[in-house]
């Protein structure tokens, strides 16, 4: 029986035609020895399916696709995603200007020559689906080769763990792309412009809204809905303008994301360990699935490194700067224009605070949890900077990656404002002292 939740974690219905195709009868009177026996025998044969895993499974392009397909399949199901209409193309257009013109006066990085465009949730995900295959693959290649490793290291393996070796690093992809097709159905779902997760996966510098979204996002908001909508173009407009500018930034974030999956280890045998081969006869279907559930949960949670850790509090920062910039520079644009400004910004510190799927689809997928609280530093950050040398400096900070500032410099940002090496901070003037204690706020 399927469950009724697209975005469930397991399909039993699957599982009984798999296992049908597999040749092993009724699941629910299942032989585990003939499963584990017809195991072996597709390993060494190379048969075109193994747990589900066909040859288009094995084309990467191909399977890519099936992928993204997925998502977009598991995205109608969760709710109506309508073909936009001339108005709302239109909106946006008109809309974006006044954000661009807005923009223009509180940063040095100019437009970015690109247009402004609605787009409905499946062609966010058709725009985006190379960028998350950039993101993934090295995550795939790391988990085959964590398990390669896992087999191979400290000595002899057991048989039971030289039996499922091979098995789960031909279906590493599968099983990966399995839980990432529902990950990105309901980002796809949630997601409000074209960037919102930190990352630009769209291939262009286009400022994108998605609409159904926005609607869904706004219809229990006492918020005028077109300032809304004015309030996160120029979110976006912001971060478009600063990935385009500042070449470096998204290979950056990629390479980091790279290295991780580098580093990716996985307690190998603790998951053949899930399996007692003293007990298949007794195991039942939904034991077995059990078991295949934890096994998968180990792809999605493994151990961390020391060197992850590191990579992971990089890559932290630097979404941190990112979004704290983005604040900062919106903030000084809406300053004057947009009374409820202040209102805006905090539905949308509220969102990111909150378990949204756009919040935590890198924590799902990798384990990174950006803290709100970073956030709010770099925002800090970037406006006493702005303080002591001006926005052009401020913005000449993201002309190499050697410049930014640290984790440390977050949570103390004057000696870094003010140009001071870390080991030469003197005493703070007056107004050095009232600006800290204005970023710092009440009671901190």
């Amino acid at each position: 029986m399927s469950s009724p939740n697209p975005f469930g974690p397991f399909d039993f219905e699957q599982l009984r035609r798999m296992l049908e195709q597999m040749g092993l009868g009724d699941p629910e009177n299942i032989d585990l020895e003939q499963l584990m026996a017809q195991v072996q025998r597709l390993q060494q044969s190379g048969g075109g399916m193994m747990f589900g895993l066909t040859n288009a499974d094995r084309d990467p392009d191909a399977a890519w696709r099936t992928t993204i397909t997925a998502a977009k399949q598991l995205a109608a199901q969760s709710g109506a995603d309508p073909a936009l209409t001339a108005d709302e193309r239109a909106a946006v257009v008109d809309v974006e200007r006044v954000a661009q013109s807005w923009l223009s006066q509180h940063t040095t990085f100019v437009e970015t020559g690109r247009p402004a465009r609605a787009v409905t949730r499946a062609a966010w995900l058709d725009e985006t689906g190379d960028g998350w295959r950039a993101v993934i693959e090295p995550i795939i290649d790391g988990l085959a080769e964590a398990l390669k490793r896992g087999t191979t290291e400290g000595g002899e393996p057991d048989p039971m763990t030289q039996m499922l070796a091979p098995m789960m690093k031909t279906s590493a992809s599968l099983i990966y792309r399995d839980r990432l097709k529902r990950e990105l159905a309901q980002v796809a779902c949630d997601i409000l412009t074209g960037t919102e997760i930190g990352f630009n996966l769209l291939g262009s510098h286009d400022v994108v809204l998605i609409p159904a979204n926005v609607a869904q996002f706004t219809q229990d908001l006492d918020a005028d809905a077109r300032d809304v909508t004015l309030y996160l173009l120029l979110r976006e407009a912001a971060r478009q303008r600063l990935f385009h500018h500042v070449a470096w930034l998204s290979p950056q974030l990629m390479a980091l994301l790279g290295h991780y999956a580098r580093e990716i280890t996985i307690d190998f045998d603790a998951i053949a360990g899930q399996f007692q081969p003293e007990n298949l006869q007794n195991l039942s279907i939904e034991e077995v699935v059990a078991v295949g559930e934890k096994v998968r949960g180990s792809f999605f949670q493994p151990a961390s490194t020391p060197t992850q850790l590191e990579i992971l509090d990089r890559l932290e920062t630097l979404l941190a700067l990112v979004e704290g910039w983005v604040d900062h520079v919106v903030a000084r644009a809406t300053a004057q224009w947009l009374p409820n400004a202040p209102q805006l910004e905090e539905l949308v510190h509220r969102r990111r605070a909150s378990a949204t799927p756009v919040v935590g689809v890198f924590a799902e997928l990798l384990g990174l949890d950006l803290r709100p609280r970073l956030v709010r530093d770099a925002r800090n950050l970037w406006a006493a900077v702005e303080h002591h040398r001006g926005a052009a400096a401020r913005d000449a900070v993201w002309g190499h990656p050697d410049l930014l500032p640290s984790t440390e410099d977050l949570a103390d940002p004057l000696p870094f404002a003010s140009g001071e090496d870390r080991e030469d901070r003197g005493s703070e003037d007056a107004m050095d002292a009232e600006l800290r204690r204005l970023l710092e706020g009440p009671g901190a």
